[in-house]
């Protein structure tokens, strides 16, 4: 599968991405700039629904923590949604479970 990116928009600040494949190196790119796009355009609170990733390498590791960083310098977050066992495998390894919120759903993030 390649890797799929589409957002829906909450409200003026808020956007969900829902994001489908493998976040890799050759993929990465893609969310950067997404979610750098995102920021400037003032959309600063971000949900990412990882239901639909199968893998995530450290190019998308850092892709997230980009994201994660570009919305809190501007008083925003970013929360991550749907862990695959996979995935959520790879941030407790990386120690970054700590860092990005991770929520069982969308429905759950968007409440906390």
């Amino acid at each position: 599968m390649d890797f799929q990116i589409s957002e829906s928009k909450l409200d003026d600040r808020t956007s969900v991405l829902t994001l489908a494949g493998r976040l890799t190196a050759s993929s990465s790119p893609q969310l950067r700039n997404k979610l750098k796009k995102l920021t400037e355009e003032n959309r600063i609170n971000i949900l990412v629904d990882m239901s639909a990733v199968s893998f995530i390498d450290s190019s998308g590791l850092a892709a997230l923590v980009s994201g994660l960083k570009a919305a809190r310098e501007r008083g925003g977050w970013l929360k991550l949604a749907g862990l695959t066992p996979t995935v959520l495998q790879i941030l407790k390894l990386t120690q970054l479970d700590r860092v990005l919120g991770n929520y069982p759903n969308i429905e759950i993030a968007l409440q906390s």
